[in-house]
Parts: C-alpha cells; sequence; structure tokens
C-alpha cells in the first residue's frame, strides 16, 4: 500500500516522503519539525514487540547524542507515537557514496582521498567518545551538496558501556564491508571501522570491493583468508596503497592504532596535482631512486637561476608585496542576497572597515540556498588567504544583536576551470579570522553560509571579507 505525503506523524513532525529504508527494518522520512520549521530526517521502528529491536533502536540514540561533528549525522529528538519510536536527525541533502560510484564507476584519486579523510575525522570522533560504527559501507555515507561527506545510520553502532544485542556466533554488517573479527562474531573494536573505511577506499578507486561475489558465505571467508588484489591504476601512488593494505590487514593489531594514526599517515601521500603519463613511471621508483630523482630535476632550475642573477646588474629589491586587495573594474562581483538597507557591496564587505556591516534577512539567504556572494577575476588572480570579520562589529551591541556565520563554505576555480571546495569554522568572537590555504591563481570565488550562530535573530551580518593576493597584468 502506498503512502500519501504530506501527512502529520504527530503534533511535533509532518512527514514529506519516504527517503528509504534504515535498519532493523526501520523507515526514514523527509520530515518537517513543525515548531522549528526545519527539514529533518525522521527514522521511525515499528518494533511490534521485538524487544531486541527496540533495544537497538535505543542504543542507536543513546551512541548518536553525544556526537557533534561536522561529517557525521547529529541527533535533535527521540520519542514514541503509538507502537513506534522515532529519532528526528540531520536532514543530509546530497547522493550517498554508493550511488556516485555507480555513477562515476571510480572516483579520481585526490577527491577519494578527501572523503577517506574526511569519514576518518568523524569516526575517530566517535570513537573518542566511545562509539564504534560497525557498518562503514558506501551507502552509509552521504556527499552533500558542499561535497564534504557525512557517516549515517548508527543502527548496529556499540556506545559507551553497551552491551551487544547479538547472540555468541551472530554476525551484523555487511558482509563485503565486514572486518575479519565481525565475520568470526568476536567482540569488534575501533579497527573494525578503520578495516571496513580501508574497503571503502579501495571500492572508490577500484569501482568494487576487493572482496565480492558469490555467496555470503564465501565473501566472509574471503576476508578471514584472501588479501586484495593491487589496484590497476597508475595513478594511485604506492604509498597510498600501502595506507589502504594497512587498513585491510587481517590482524587487528597489524592495522592502525586509531583514525588519528590512519589521517596523520594518509596526509603525507602526495595525491594532488599528479600527471597521470608520469605517475606509471615514478611510481616504480624507489624512495632512495624518488630521491634522486628529484634532484636531478631540481638542480638545472638551480643553476638557471645562479646564472640569471649573476647575469642581470639589476635584480628587484624586493618581490611583489601580497596586498589586501580591493574591487577593481576587473572583478565582476555578483551578491544573490541583497542587504537589508540598499547600498553597494563594495562598500560594505570591501572597505577595510569593520564598522560597516552587511546585514542580510534569513529569509532571503534562504531562497538563495545560502549562497551570498561570487566574485569573478578576468585578471590572473592568486590568492593566498582570506580574513573575514563576522556579524556587525561596530560595537559590542550591534554584534550581538544579529546571528553571524558560524561555518562557511567556500568554492574557488582555479586556472584550469578546476572547481575546489573548502569549508571554513568561524569562532563566535570580534576580530578578523584568517584562513590560510596553499597559494592558487582563482578565477571564481563563491561563498555560500552553512550555518549561523544566534539561530532565533532574523538576520545576520558580516563585516568585512579581505582578499590577501598579487593581482597581474595579463
Amino acid at each position: 500500500m502506498s503512502e500519501t505525503f504530506p501527512r502529520a506523524f504527530n503534533t511535533d513532525y509532518e512527514l514529506l516522503g519516504l527517503l528509504g529504508k534504515g535498519g532493523m527494518g526501520s523507515h526514514v522520512y523527509k520530515a518537517r519539525q513543525i515548531k522549528l520549521d526545519r527539514t529533518v530526517a525522521l527514522k521511525v521502528l515499528d518494533t511490534m514487540g521485538d524487544m531486541e529491536a527496540e533495544k537497538r533502536f535505543y542504543s542507536e540514540a543513546q551512541a548518536m547524542k553525544e556526537l557533534n561533528h561536522q561529517n557525521l549525522v547529529s541527533i535533535f529528538d527521540i520519542g514514541t507515537q503509538d507502537d513506534k519510536i522515532f529519532i528526528a536527525m540531520t536532514f543530509v541533502n546530497g547522493e550517498s557514496l554508493s550511488d556516485m560510484i555507480k555513477r562515476k564507476k571510480t572516483l579520481d584519486v585526490k577527491t577519494a582521498t578527501y572523503i577517506a579523510d574526511k569519514v576518518a575525522s568523524g569516526l575517530e570522533h566517535a570513537h573518542k567518545r566511545g562509539v564504534i560504527h560497525r557498518d562503514i559501507k558506501p551507502s552509509n555515507i552521504m556527499i552533500m551538496e558542499n561535497s564534504e561527506p557525512c557517516v549515517i545510520d548508527f543502527g548496529i553502532s556499540l556506545g559507551p558501556g553497551s552491551q551487544r544485542l547479538t547472540g555468541t556466533g551472530m554476525t551484523m554488517g555487511t558482509p563485503e564491508y565486514m572486518s575479519p573479527e565481525q565475520c568470526l562474531g568476536k567482540n569488534v573494536t575501533l579497527q573494525s571501522d578503520i578495516y571496513s573505511l580501508g574497503i571503502v577506499f579501495y571500492e572508490m578507486l577500484s569501482g568494487d570491493p576487493p572482496f565480492c561475489g558469490g555467496a555470503s558465505l564465501a565473501i566472509l571467508n574471503k576476508h578471514l583468508k584472501e588479501k586484495p588484489a593491487r589496484l590497476k591504476r597508475a595513478d594511485v601512488p604506492p604509498d597510498l596503497e600501502s595506507v589502504i593494505n594497512k587498513c585491510l590487514e587481517k590482524k587487528v593489531d597489524d592495522r592502525y592504532a586509531n583514525f588519528a594514526e590512519f589521517v596523520r599517515e594518509l596526509r603525507t601521500v602526495d595525491v594532488h596535482g599528479t600527471d597521470k603519463k608520469n605517475t606509471a613511471i615514478v611510481n616504480k621508483l624507489s624512495k632512495a631512486e624518488r630521491v634522486i630523482f628529484l634532484i636531478l630535476c631540481i638542480l638545472p632550475i638551480l643553476l638557471i637561476s645562479l646564472i640569471i642573477l649573476l647575469t642581470f646588474k639589476e635584480v628587484p629589491k624586493s618581490p611583489p608585496s601580497i596586498n589586501y586587495l580591493i574591487p577593481s573594474k576587473s572583478w565582476t562581483i555578483e551578491n544573490k542576497v541583497q542587504p537589508e538597507k540598499a547600498k553597494d557591496i563594495d562598500s560594505l564587505l570591501f572597505d577595510k572597515n569593520k564598522s560597516t556591516a552587511w546585514i542580510i534577512t534569513r529569509e532571503a539567504a534562504k531562497a538563495s540556498e545560502g549562497k551570498l556572494l561570487t566574485i569573478r577575476f578576468s585578471k590572473p588572480t592568486v590568492i593566498y588567504n582570506l580574513g573575514i570579520a563576522i556579524g556587525d562589529q561596530s560595537n559590542k551591541e550591534n554584534f550581538q544583536k544579529h546571528s553571524r556565520p558560524k561555518e562557511i563554505t567556500i568554492h574557488y576555480q582555479d586556472a584550469s576551470r578546476q572547481t575546489d571546495i573548502r569549508t571554513i569554522s568561524l569562532a563566535d568572537k570580534m576580530d578578523y579570522q584568517y584562513v590560510t590555504w596553499i597559494p592558487v591563481e582563482v578565477t571564481e570565488l563563491s561563498f555560500i553560509l552553512k550555518s549561523v550562530y544566534n539561530e532565533s535573530e532574523k538576520h545576520f551580518a558580516i563585516s568585512e571579507i579581505r582578499i590577501f593576493g598579487l593581482e597581474f597584468d595579463e
């Protein structure tokens, strides 16, 4: 029987549509929390007297309530309605990683590494609070509209002090992503999540998990006895494959001790700007050979630079200064959200004056899906860092008067038309806050509001955006 939407669930929630099925036979709905007028995901379970399912459902809520991380789903509310119990949590607007892999077949090395890094950071946050997910897989990782991954469905997780809700010898999880200890029905540790993320990482790069096909029992046996096949991609650095293989060690003690160690080693691998044609050659070199290769590449550059310095008498006394850039005729500023009082945006955000604030209605920002403004540069422009002053900083009273950006996502397009994304968290204080990144030539910058401090206010404000860099004549 098909369900009709929208319809009331209770006095607090209105169901807008069915998103899918969760663990334990639950259903997940897109819903509206009526009092706060916000969209949430409502996970509903009809226990029908199944005490074990009810315990697991409450265990999920207990596990999630202490979690507060941008890469983990957050819980807002838990309750009962008739014979059903429900959890209200973050509504993640995007696509699952499993759908992304189906659509793209394989992900590029940089994207796959970014997703693994962020998921690991979120799970490290959970592990520090005693929560083990136990079912990490692509369908439980959502890729949000800002390209940030978010881990969902803690339905079979183990929280601090929680008891096993499965009998001895029983296994819970998805066969393709289960660790050897899960396959044997043993107690799981945080290394089980590390193993499962290793499987997901492998799948993002190959298109399939390393152990798949056939009956579930055959897959479980592969986890216990077989090694994963080598990744057949020339653009995957050997050091990156070594990181994945360490996650997939059969013995718990041979894997990373925690996700913090995994992230540290992952970030030492260079996955940016790799030329696929040259990678295959470089990958065959040992570490010592790579050092020699690097020296041979650098030496000619140093010699040429020395010759230039000795040849030309007039050497510049200093390099071009990195200035605070101000809007010029080469800039095109498209502001999606108009300020409360009509005024040129240049004189509000780029005037070197924190006392003039860009005050915006929350409704206008919501209508533009959070996109505040886009700057397009017609001249070659290299950005070194950004400074942002949130709120109305003309005085302390005005600072508290309006909502203030808590998180902003910055989309920037480089000279090759490739788009990258950076989400920054801002402290709730009266001062400039600076964001530093590797210098990059950009053609376009977009600022998108993600969340705010003091949500009860009708307006929010930004006093200043400072862009530091170099603008060249073509």
